[in-house]
C-alpha cells in the first residue's frame, strides 16, 4: 500500500472529517490540528510521505486517545504514542528525525507547564517508548 492509501484507509476506519480549515471557529489556525468532539482534522496536507502520514496519525491520536484531564504535554505524548502504534499496524518505521521533532515539542510543552506551576509529570520520553516497540 502507498502512504496515501494507508491515510485514506485510516481516515475511513476512524470516521475522520477532513477540513481545509475553513470550518474552524477561529479560522486562524496556522497548522494541522484536530477538533476532538467533531472528529475533524483541519489543515492537513495529504502527500505520499511518512511525514504526512505521521502528522495525520498524530492528529487522529488526539481524537482516539483523548483524555481531557491530561495536561498539554501529556496529550501530545499520548497522541504521538497512538500514532507510533498505528504506524506499527501498517509496518511503517518512523524515522528518528520525526520522533526527535515530536519529543522536542513535548519537552517544550512540559517545560511550559512547569513554568506555569505544573508538577508531577511522568518522563514522557518517546525515545524510550519507541525503543520498546
Amino acid at each position: 500500500m502507498t502512504y496515501m492509501e494507508i491515510q485514506n484507509e485510516v481516515v475511513k476506519k476512524y470516521r475522520i472529517d477532513l477540513c481545509d480549515g475553513t470550518r474552524c471557529k477561529d479560522g486562524d489556525w496556522s497548522r494541522t490540528h484536530a477538533h476532538v468532539k467533531k472528529r475533524r482534522v483541519c489543515k492537513w496536507k495529504q502527500a505520499n510521505s511518512i511525514q504526512s502520514t505521521f502528522t495525520l496519525f498524530h492528529e487522529i491520536g488526539h481524537i482516539e486517545a483523548n483524555m481531557s484531564w491530561m495536561r498539554r504535554a501529556e496529550q501530545e505524548y499520548s497522541a504521538t504514542a497512538w500514532a507510533i502504534e498505528e504506524c506499527k499496524k501498517y509496518g511503517i518505521e518512523v524515522p528518528d528525525k520525526i520522533i526527535e521533532a515530536y519529543q522536542r515539542y513535548i519537552d517544550d510543552e512540559k517545560a511550559r507547564g512547569i513554568r506555569r506551576g505544573g508538577s508531577g509529570y511522568a518522563k514522557l520520553n518517546l525515545r524510550t517508548y519507541y525503543a520498546k516497540k
